[in-house]
């Protein structure tokens, strides 16, 4: 080749740059300054479209083939940001005009698979390869009067529950069909839910969630995607219900996981690799018991991605707080060496939730008292408690294991307080894959419904609902469910009918545990005591109260023996006279029960002591505030109506309708202004309307 024609040579390649330049300038492409990650609608004086931004630092390309260009991996490509002149990895583009809904994927020239799903898409048609990314407009839901204070820690009571066995056969989503059950949890006296992991999992199928392979994504198909969450969670609030989500950053995948080699690049790791988003130079690193797919908590990257996700579920889905998926497992490796990187992570995300969303809750499932966690699982307790309640000697029950189990965090150590969760069933205890069995079946493997297995596993209930920490069942332990959790398996509410006996021994219970009559606050209390341990009849006591309250003392006895008391006696924390304000001897609970047990104790002496008559396998919870209401004294004459009450019941409203043919009556509250007192009585005096006037009086 001559000089002239390498010069004919450059010319070309000069005017080929040229004209690729205007080509460029007219398709418009250049990197976006419009903020957010994943797809992201945005409506300015600009004008409508989509910003499109996702971290590739490996890539040499990045195409977007979608429903907008017919698929075309050659049409339109996004632009490598720069950071002061250096490319950052990051590759973003504005597309005006396109709408939400659209699909897409992104495409990684030269890349062994190089179709991917949005790492942060909000939603997706499936997970994986078959499955497409969808432009979701994050702030176009209606939050209109959503409000809610999350509970306070000691008031918490938490029902967890599988999405996907709620059946929608009827329903649009599985999201519906739970929301149709909200007001039963609501009359069940529950404040939380806690929903177990509902990113889209890998697989087309049923899952417990443990296996997220988009972890932005809300499960689509089965579930109903974002806008079925926030459904959810806006009538979740409307109900005073706080929900909480179990999360899952220990691993992602491994099926299905986009994420996996995401921009072409898969490492040197000796377990194949992973790309940018996991470690893949250690193979302690990488294991995991669930997949060598642990997320790379040492790239700064990975871990914004990660916070950004819980900040995505507090910000834009208004949950009130997580459960973390072992935590424990996100900070040690596969030969328990720690992983600083992660637990500065864990604590950097703690301290957000705890500073920017006041009254959100993160509990760990197994991370005690540490880097920022308000609570965790005591997951030691059930498998402590539980051989205790399935002995098939009375003479094999332990009341020592009782009392310690009470008293003290049985995983951690240390006295028991709201900073752990107390419970008898979750997904782990009861689940099939873990070859779990319900406690009534574990009670009585032939007939669960039998009299033996409801006194002892709701005589379980009594003690671990009212012991020190923040109280869960898991869904259908109060319907006397016998079937290990399945997700795959729906949750059968006809037997809230079929044991609806069971269900208002539940409700009455959980009621007690929360003060929701306002006799037993002493249950929400920060101490604990044993009042009596005693082996030989198996039987506890123990009482609870507030620190700053002292006076406000609940006691819960505990037979755990199939013999009748009649009369036993036991000290009590102070004299006078105890209501029983739960019996689960009752015969509301079941028709076979003996409706033995006391219904009033006087304790008296020094030490205060009292005779109580308790039945076999039962539990009784007392208090000093006696358990009816108040009598209200409606008296007329000439020229006044008096209405009346006791001057003991001074935190007692009262409440006016002219009517109770309405449903509900419309009760409005008397002014308190109206109120005069006298030695025994708080009363007014109201003057005759010629139309009928009820009262009531009603604890606020």
């Amino acid at each position: 080749m001559n000089k002239n024609q390498s010069a004919a040579c450059s010319n070309t390649a000069a005017l080929a740059l040229i004209c690729g330049a205007l080509a460029f300038a007219a398709t418009g492409f250049a990197q976006s300054t419009r903020p957010g990650w994943g797809s992201t609608p945005y409506h300015d004086a600009e004008g409508t479209g989509v910003t499109f931004r996702v971290w590739a630092p490996n890539a040499t390309s990045v195409y977007l083939p979608g429903s907008f260009n017919n698929w075309s991996t050659s049409t339109t490509h996004l632009i490598q940001e720069q950071t002061n002149g250096d490319a950052d990895g990051i590759w973003s583009l504005d597309l005006p005009g396109i709408t939400n809904g659209s699909q897409y994927k992104y495409y990684f020239t030269g890349a062994s698979t190089p179709y991917k799903n949005d790492p942060r898409a909000r939603l997706v048609t499936t997970a994986g390869a078959g499955g497409n990314s969808i432009v979701y407009d994050s702030n176009a839901f209606n939050w209109a009067g959503d409000s809610l204070t999350p509970p306070a820690q000691n008031d918490l009571f938490i029902y967890e529950l599988h999405m996907g066995t709620f059946p929608s056969s009827s329903v649009p989503s599985r999201f519906v069909a739970a929301t149709n059950k909200l007001d039963y949890l609501k009359s069940l006296g529950v404040n939380a839910v806690e929903i177990m992991p509902i990113a889209e999992f890998g697989n087309t199928g049923s899952s417990w969630g443990y296996d997220p392979a988009q972890p932005f994504a809300v499960d689509n198909t089965q579930y109903g995607g974002p806008d079925g969450l926030k459904t959810f969670v806006l009538a979740c609030h409307a109900r005073g219900l706080a929900v909480l989500l179990d999360v899952v950053h220990n691993h992602y995948g491994p099926s299905d996981l986009d994420m996996w080699n995401f921009d072409g690049y898969s490492g040197g790791g000796p377990l194949g690799g992973g790309g940018i988003y996991f470690y893949e130079s250690n193979t302690n690193l990488q294991i995991t018991p669930y997949g060598d797919t642990r997320p790379n908590f040492s790239s700064n990257e990975v871990s914004s991605f990660i916070q950004d996700n819980f900040t995505m579920w507090l910000s834009e889905c208004h949950v009130d707080g997580f459960r973390w998926d072992t935590p424990n497992l996100m900070m040690h490796d596969n030969l328990n060496n720690y992983i600083p990187a992660a637990g500065n992570l864990i604590n950097a995300i703690n301290a957000m939730i705890h500073t920017n969303y006041t009254g959100k809750i993160s509990i760990a499932e197994d991370v005690y008292n540490y880097i920022g966690f308000d609570s965790a699982w005591d997951t030691s307790y059930p498998y402590t408690v539980t051989p205790v309640l399935t002995a098939t000697a009375d003479s094999s029950r332990d009341m020592n294991v009782i009392a310690n189990a009470v008293l003290y965090n049985v995983r951690y150590g240390g006295t028991a307080s709201s900073s752990r969760v107390a419970f008898l069933e979750s997904h782990d205890v009861v689940g099939d894959l873990n070859g779990g069995i319900r406690l009534v079946k574990a009670i009585d493997s032939s007939t669960p419904n039998s009299y033996r297995a409801r006194k002892l596993s709701t005589l379980g209930a009594a003690v671990t609902l009212t012991a020190p920490g923040v109280p869960m069942i898991f869904q259908g332990q109060e319907m006397l469910e016998n079937q290990s959790f399945d997700s795959s398996l729906p949750v059968n509410w006809s037997k809230t009918n079929t044991y609806s006996y069971i269900v208002q021994l539940y409700s009455d219970l959980i009621g007690a545990r929360r003060d929701l009559k306002g006799y037993t606050p002493g249950l929400e209390g920060d101490q604990c005591a044993m009042l009596q341990v005693d082996n030989v009849s198996k039987l506890i006591a123990f009482h609870r109260w507030k620190s700053a309250a002292p006076s406000q003392d609940a006691v819960v006895i505990a037979n755990f023996g199939n013999t009748n008391y009649p009369s036993y006696n036991l000290n009590f924390p102070s004299a006078g006279t105890w209501y029983v304000h739960f019996n689960s001897d009752s015969t509301n609970y079941g028709s076979d029960y003996g409706n033995n047990g006391s219904s009033v104790v006087t304790a008296s002496g020094n030490p205060a002591t009292a005779s109580v008559a308790i039945g076999p396998y039962s539990a009784l919870i007392l208090s000093q505030t006696p358990d009816a209401p108040p009598q209200l004294t409606i008296t007329p004459t000439n020229d006044t109506v008096n209405v009346s009450w006791p001057n003991t019941y001074s935190e007692w409203v009262l409440d006016a309708s002219p009517t109770l043919a309405a449903n509900p009556p419309p009760w409005t509250e008397v002014s308190p202004s109206l109120y005069q007192t006298n030695a025994t009585s708080i009363f007014i005096n109201t003057s005759p309307s010629g139309d009928a006037t009820f009262y009531q009086l009603n604890k606020p």
